[in-house]
């Protein structure tokens, strides 16, 4: 017995559709738990974030105090007023320096978009390259004006 009616015997039809109903319903219970996968993740991490916080020894409810930081609160856009504002740090590190250590410590104190600020040190030969990461640092001439005149 061969097609449809050995099919249809053998309750070939029945078995088939049972076969994509259960594919389909799988499917379709798939795609709700994706797109619904961000609330369990906030819940989630919700409950995580109350349960760290309860074990979490409780300190003093006083902020902690920032230190004051000696940059100003709108940075200057004048190329040598910056360099003015970079010399302690170039002070900290040295004469010759990698410019990846520059970068950690102008990450550290705060200082504002520092690869823009590297690359115009470099446009305008403030920060000097001597290959392979190395640089040294060349202060910017400050005009300045006789007190007489």
């Amino acid at each position: 017995m061969y097609g449809f009616h050995a099919i249809s015997t053998h309750n070939g039809w029945a078995m088939a559709i049972a076969g994509t109903l259960i594919v389909f319903s799988g499917l379709v219970v798939l795609s709700a738990v994706i797109s619904q996968l961000h609330k369990i993740l906030l819940f989630l991490e919700t409950k995580y974030d109350r349960f760290r916080n309860n074990n979490k020894i409780q300190e003093s409810d006083e902020p902690d105090e920032q230190p004051e930081s000696a940059l100003p609160t709108i940075f200057p856009s004048a190329l040598d007023e910056i360099a003015r504002l970079y010399q302690p740090l170039i002070e900290e590190i040295g004469e010759t320096f990698y410019l990846s250590d520059l970068y950690k410590i102008a990450k550290e104190n705060k200082f504002p978009h520092p690869h823009i600020t590297f690359t115009a040190f470099r446009d305008a030969k403030i920060l000097i390259p001597h290959g392979e990461g190395v640089f040294s640092w060349k202060s910017p001439i400050v005009d300045t004006v006789n007190e007489n005149e």
